[in-house]
């Protein structure tokens, strides 16, 4: 399941140094997205396969100069039990692990909370907009619940794409997250997206961004601007 290593990340894991681990595959097609050779088939397929023991032996050896690693994609959580004991090994490292997720499976997400150290959450879009994604709607909606009652550190992040946020649609979305503690807005990058009509979409400009920033502001507990 992993097609990507990186051995040292400063902005994957907040406030840590990194190790970041892509796996494949997407049950999403975000229009906007630039990791298009983790989510295509076509493409996926010609990335070769990295063994699991290769990357923990690396971990191993890297693991007095990171302080965590971030398991990302693509969509890890397709990957199930297989990433669960994934999870496990790096932990028995002694390493804190962040995992990155769509939302779409919260029967697997609810497993990992009890093990993982931080999540963090792709909001995309407003709830009717989620089958353009490829997305149920009333599966991220669970997942949204779950992080917002637990312990587990997390953070829910928001991509800021023309079309798909603007000021009214944030509202909305600001509403779904009332209460949670930390909210991440990053700005979309508009390069090798799987839509390419998207490479042509002009991305917020920083004091656009900090306007919707301060939509989201009297709802959660913290914004983070990206």
């Amino acid at each position: 399941m992993i097609k990507g290593f990186i051995g040292t990340s400063f902005v994957d894991y907040p406030g840590k140094v990194a190790s970041v681990i892509f796996t494949g595959g997407c049950n999403f097609r975000c229009p906007y997205c630039y990791n298009i050779d983790l989510v295509l088939p076509e493409r996926l397929k010609e990335l070769p396969d990295i063994e699991e023991e290769r990357a923990l032996k690396e971990l191993e050896r890297r693991k007095n100069f990171i302080d965590g690693v971030v398991i990302t994609g693509g969509e890890p959580l397709l990957h199930r039990d297989k990433l669960i004991r994934l999870v496990e090994k790096i932990k028995d490292l002694g390493l804190p692990v962040k995992i990155d997720t769509n939302g779409s499976l919260p029967t697997v997400l609810e497993k990992l909370l009890s093990i993982a150290d931080y999540i963090a959450l792709d909001v995309k879009a407003t709830p009717n907009e989620y089958p353009l994604l490829g997305g149920n709607w009333k599966e991220v909606e669970r997942s949204i619940e779950l992080l917002k009652s637990s312990p587990v550190e997390h953070e829910f992040r928001i991509t800021a794409v023309r079309g798909f946020i603007d000021r009214e649609k944030l509202k909305r979305i600001a509403e779904i997250l009332k209460g949670a503690k930390r909210v991440a807005i990053q700005k979309f990058i508009n390069t090798k997206t799987l839509d390419p009509s998207f490479e042509k979409v002009i991305p917020y400009t920083r004091e656009e961004m900090e306007e919707l920033a301060s939509i989201l502001r009297p709802c959660v507990e913290k914004v983070i601007l990206r």
